[in-house]
């Protein structure tokens, strides 16, 4: 089970792709390693604090160079009982260090400092934004106001990515976390708890995957910020695809607004069909989300059927973007306010594009922007005349985090 459980582990996967994010973290070690300097120390957090005396180590060796400065220079400034002081303590300093290598450890510092500062710029002072939501007691509040008469005069449209799902997560999880009843089996914390019942189980879960935990997470965490920011949602739209149901109602629960709405599923919404040679995934049925207490829209009549979607397992890149902007275009025509749709990494620029009124993307073009929309991206585009549309920045903040690998507790049993 164990090499199937970290297949993922090294690597990012966006929806169709598999892409390796690493080579950034790979230049920087390097470059920590050619300068001598530990990855904390460039990275400004804290040294290794076991003991005092690693501390004290540092303290030391960072401030040997200002050692050798004339202590007379500035002791006559002080007051006899400062002067004291100072020289009692300059004194214990040179008694503890060797001084014959202070010139040569000068140059030392300052050929890493100077080497630090090409790596390491320094944070400039950024007033507080009225969407910075970590400031709660700021001036935001007072802001509110401009922000609700704004969005009660422009509509906007809020395309958010689904959170983490368990396949790119764990890699080939179904043959390890069910029986031979087909029961499935939890084998990690990250892992959903239960699985709603399908007709083809689990054969259905391999192009229809849940999320994780994590993602679940993610998704309420974003709706949480949405609702932080008096972001008003009328409308909402999702693909058929299960992580992307579970992450609409995740969402749905940070904005307090559950049972509010009923989602539209819609297959117009549906990734990339050259992804799915054998056509349209097993999804759930309607009445199997509403068993698993999905509040779905029974009675919604999609734009584009499943059997029309089928026919579209050898659309071009170009196809996809036509599809994808046709569906939200007419999701804005047939609505009033503003829209949430919940979908794929390629949604966000699919569903946009057009809109703005830029040309589809090629299929390299389209690679390299959706290697940049991680889980639960949201992307927002506002209404700024009749029919014209911008892309503007999101009220709320984004969600980041690191990798977590698989834990193995008999890697502490290694002699």
């Amino acid at each position: 089970m164990t090499p199937s459980l970290t297949s993922a582990e090294d690597i990012d996967i966006v929806d169709g792709r598999s892409i390796s994010i690493d080579h950034d973290e790979r230049e920087r070690s390097c470059l920590h390693h050619q300068i001598g300097l530990p990855h904390e120390m460039l990275e400004g957090s804290l040294l290794n604090d076991e003991s005092e005396k690693s501390v004290e180590k540092y303290l030391r060796k960072t401030l040997e160079p200002c050692l050798d400065l004339s202590v007379t220079q500035n002791s006559n400034k002080l007051p006899k009982s400062g002067r004291t002081s100072q020289l009692v303590q300059c004194s214990k300093q040179q008694e503890s260090l060797n001084l014959e290598n202070i010139a040569s450890h000068v140059i030392e510092v300052a050929a890493r400092r100077k080497e630090m500062e090409i790596l390491v710029e320094p944070i400039g002072f950024t007033a507080p934004r009225y969407d910075d939501t970590l400031s709660i007691d700021s001036e935001r509040s007072q802001e509110v106001g401009s922000l609700e008469a704004a969005s009660d005069k422009n509509r906007r449209m809020y395309i958010m990515r689904h959170g983490e799902r368990v396949d790119f997560t764990f890699g080939t999880w179904i043959p390890y976390c069910f029986d031979e009843f087909n029961n499935y089996l939890r084998k990690d914390l990250n892992m959903p708890k239960k699985l709603p019942r399908r007709q083809r189980s689990p054969e259905g879960w391999q192009n229809d995957s849940p999320l994780t935990n994590i993602g679940l997470f993610q998704a309420k965490l974003t709706g949480e910020a949405l609702l932080e920011c008096n972001v008003r949602i009328d409308h909402v739209y999702c693909s058929p695809a299960y992580r992307c149901i579970q992450t609409c109602i995740s969402t749905l629960e940070g904005l307090n607004s559950r049972h509010k709405f009923k989602i539209k599923l819609e297959p117009g919404l549906f990734e990339w069909m050259a992804w799915y040679p054998d056509g349209v995934p097993d999804w759930l049925s309607k009445p199997e989300l509403l068993e698993a207490d999905c509040n779905v829209d029974t009675n919604y009549d999609p734009f584009m059927s499943v059997s029309k979607l089928n026919d579209c397992i050898k659309e071009t890149t170009e196809e996809f973007y036509t599809r994808n902007y046709e569906t939200a275009r007419k999701i804005i025509e047939t609505t009033r306010g503003n829209i949430l749709i919940v979908a794929h990494a390629t949604t966000l620029d699919t569903c946009t594009r057009q809109l703005i009124g830029a040309e589809p993307r090629s299929t390299n073009e389209l690679r390299q922007v959706i290697h940049k929309i991680p889980y639960c991206s949201l992307g927002i585009v506002e209404e700024v005349g009749s029919g014209n549309w911008k892309l503007v920045e999101p009220e709320c903040l984004p969600v980041t985090h690191s990798k977590n690998p698989r834990f193995e507790w008999n890697a502490l049993t290694a002699t």
